[in-house]
């Protein structure tokens, strides 16, 4: 078993800014004493250090990390980035530094770029996995760096280090798991940076570490308390009307609480454990003439003339979420709601944070959310260094005691298991495919080497095993064709013979490719359930799916819903919500997986029925009018506005390629303002005034794109870089539509990168 130094920095340690001071106390088990160190000057270090001193825990890295692979816990906003900059500094080669989502990737890269000539990669730009990497320093997330060891980028026998940021998420996001074997596997050093983690004697030793640095200490100290949610009397005796019944009393309780405990000058986020409290909480605020931020509403809102509250939540479109996080920051707002989400998500600190956990009973089982990983996530975002001399945890029990809770948290710190359901494991099928492909009949050598699969039941492993030798992707320990496929790709077996299964069924494209998009498309829902006609649309979905025997637990129902263009009967949606205002990408990956797919025989339509169903899902449009999702700065609602102006007048619209003004001439623009103006107040029940500006817009948009082409760049590009590879970038976009619409055989289809 793997030997490694354990320090621990202690809570005593202190940290001034002005006037720059301070001392880092430690536990150093090397030499089974405690130590009081001076903090390094950062001259000492590195001259480009914007502060005269590294802090406690910056410090005790500098003396206690020599060399090797190292796994730092220390609560959020320690200064972790510059430890990583301690790591990385004297390394040769590419360094690559990785976060879970975009917003960290391009948060970390702003603070790394002082030190690095800084790469970012996403996935997000089709010409990312083209173009070559010339800084020292690469800065992605993990589903992008897993991707391109895989497939063997042309880079990646030069990296010398990883830095994997917020590591605990291999709990939530298992394709750390292979980052890691891949790592250690080719001796590759890593630095593992998190707020929380369970048993970290037992991560220390799979990540083979030298070093395991533990943190007590908080750049701000933490003042924690545990409250009785049924203590605070409701805001109002009224009998509010709002559309939450059943969760009234927790509602009104939990108002109250809020605004009970925020004092006047702090920021407040209040973390919810589930977006439908959230939703009935920000209406009962509104039913309270409390000022609402948010625009996208499950309910019509008063409009007051200053923001008080907002709700931050995977559901809030994009757009949205970017303004109420600016507003935040900047002090002009502050209360925020906010899911699990945002405690790993943007840095957002608070003076104070408001966690409400609760017993959910679910079968004969109680579980307590949000778990004690969660609890203690939420907690970092608590202090404002510089700010405030201290932060504050106020943890609102609802249908628990503080013994409860703390057995809780006991229980989250100290296990790693994974629940095993009664399907195949998604991910695990795709693992199990690797771990065949790298070790063939000693497969186990490889899943040994996890963190958390390797722990499963024997009987699951063999489930998996059969799964895969059934569905002929491994033969006698080998990964077949079908089999490679998936691994270039990057398409799970599990979701391929979902994909399969509907094919053969007959279901509409959209619903048939659903299960190659890595979305929960779980957003619509909520917006519209109690609204409108929504009953009888969703029916409409149902006549669709239900003629087969399926089951849709991926929201194939809600997919459906937003592609026929349902969301334009509702007025409360100015934007896609969730995951739907940014399906650009997940189209992108879409196209190319159905283009790598039409060649190995398992996609029968042609090259512009792909085009098609990639348009549709990035515009929320039907196929038969996914070339108007090609209008550029369209939208999802004006695309829709203009299929109604079409279909009620009996016009087919242009094909995808053709010219803007095809389109435009259909009608003299006195017959679209008309036609535009009907449609806007008698279906998406619009007032006059606000149909006017709407059609404006929609008018604008077609008359400045007259001498564009119905085709959405990106899609083009990157279906062009697919089939042209490199060629692609240099033409212009009228010879990449004439030259791509133009190969309706996969004969024609050369220089295929696999997996792109």
């Amino acid at each position: 078993m793997a030997k490694f130094t354990k320090v621990v920095l202690l809570e005593d340690s202190w940290y001034s800014l002005n006037p720059p001071r301070g001392e880092a106390s430690i536990l150093w088990d090397q030499y089974l004493e405690h130590r009081k160190l001076p903090l390094v000057k950062s001259c000492d270090v590195d001259s480009r250090i914007p502060y005269k001193f590294l802090n406690p825990l910056q410090s005790a890295f500098f003396y206690t990390y020599k060399n090797g692979s190292a796994l730092v816990s220390s609560p959020t906003s320690s200064g972790k980035s510059l430890i990583a900059h301690l790591f990385m500094k004297n390394r040769k080669g590419l360094k690559v530094y990785t976060a879970p989502i975009k917003a960290l990737v391009y948060e970390k890269a702003i603070e790394l770029r002082n030190y690095y000539q800084v790469e970012i990669r996403t996935g997000d730009q089709v010409l990312e996995s083209y173009k070559d990497l010339k800084g020292d320093l690469l800065v992605c997330t993990y589903e992008y760096l897993v991707i391109a060891l895989r497939n063997k980028a042309s880079w990646v026998d030069n990296v010398s280090c990883i830095v994997i940021d917020e590591i605990h998420q291999i709990f939530k996001r298992p394709i750390l798991e292979e980052l890691v074997i891949y790592a250690l596997d080719k001796n590759i050093d890593i630095l593992a940076l998190s707020a929380t983690i369970p048993n970290k004697e037992e991560m220390a030793q799979w990540l083979n570490v030298n070093l395991l640095l533990d943190s007590n200490w908080r750049p701000v100290p933490l003042n924690r308390e545990n409250k009785l949610l049924k203590n605070f009397p409701p805001l109002t005796k009224e009998d509010i009307d709002i559309s939450c019944e059943k969760q009234k009393t927790l509602i009104k309780k939990l108002l109250s609480a809020v605004f009970t405990l925020r004092q006047v000058d702090e920021k407040v986020i209040v973390f919810l454990p589930s977006k439908k409290i959230g939703w009935c909480l920000l209406e009962l605020a509104n039913s309270e003439r409390i000022g609402i931020m948010n625009e996208t509403l499950p309910f019509e809102k008063e409009e007051r003339e200053e923001a008080e509250i907002a709700f931050h939540n995977a559901d809030v479109p994009a757009e949205e979420r970017k303004q109420i996080e600016k507003a935040f920051r900047e002090g002009n707002l502050n209360i925020l709601l906010a899911t699990q989400t945002l405690a790993y998500g943007v840095n957002l600190p608070a003076d104070k944070v408001l966690i409400l956990i609760r017993v959910l009973k679910l079968d004969s089982k109680f579980k307590v959310t949000p778990d004690g990983l969660d609890i203690i996530q939420m907690e970092g975002r608590a202090g404002r260094l510089g700010i405030k001399d201290i932060g504050y945890s106020v943890r609102l029990l609802y249908g628990l005691d503080e013994a409860q809770l703390n057995r809780e948290l006991s229980n989250s710190m100290s296990s790693y298991k994974k629940e095993e359901g009664e399907d195949i494991d998604e991910y695990f099928s795709l693992l199990m495919l690797l771990a065949i492909h790298y070790k063939g009949p000693q497969y186990m050598d490889f899943l040994n080497k996890t963190l958390i699969y390797g722990k499963m039941s024997k009987r699951k492993i063999d489930e998996n095993l059969d799964f895969l030798e059934r569905n002929g992707y491994v033969n006698y320990y080998t990964p077949t064709k079908k089999g490679y496929f998936c691994i270039t790709a990057d398409i799970s077996p599990v979701a391929l013979e979902e994909y399969l299964r509907r094919k053969q069924a007959g279901l509409p494209i959209v619903a048939t490719v659903r299960p190659l998009l890595k979305a929960k498309l779980d957003a619509i829902r909520p917006f519209v359930e109690n609204k409108g006609n929504y009953q009888e649309e969703v029916s409409q979905i149902y006549e669709l799916l239900f003629s087969y025997d399926f089951e849709y637990e991926d929201n194939t129902d809600q997919l459906l819903f937003y592609t026929e263009g349902f969301l334009f009967n509702y007025p409360n949606i100015k934007n896609p919500p969730g995951e739907f205002s940014h399906l650009g990408l997940h189209a992108i990956y879409l196209c190319r997986k159905l283009l790598a797919m039409k060649k190995v025989g398992f996609f029968d339509d042609g090259v512009l029925g792909i085009l098609k169903i990639a348009h549709a899902i990035k515009y929320g449009i039907s196929i038969d009018y996914a070339s108007l999702g090609g209008i550029k700065g369209i939208g999802h609602i004006r695309s829709n506005l203009i299929k109604r102006i079409l279909k009620e007048n009996n016009k087919t619209p242009p094909p995808l390629g053709s010219k803007v003004k095809e389109l435009f001439d259909l009608f003299t623009e006195y017959e679209w303002r008309k036609h535009s103006l009907n449609i806007l107040t008698e279906q998406r029940k619009l007032k006059k005034e606000s149909a006017v500006k709407e059609t404006d817009k929609m008018l604008n948009v077609l008359k400045s794109n007259l001498s564009g082409y119905l085709m959405d760049d990106k899609i083009l590009l990157a279906s062009s870089m697919f089939i042209m590879n490199k060629n692609a970038i240099r033409e212009k976009k009228e010879y990449l539509i004439q030259k791509i619409l133009s190969y309706d055989t996969i004969d024609k289809i050369e220089n295929v990168k696999k997996g792109g």
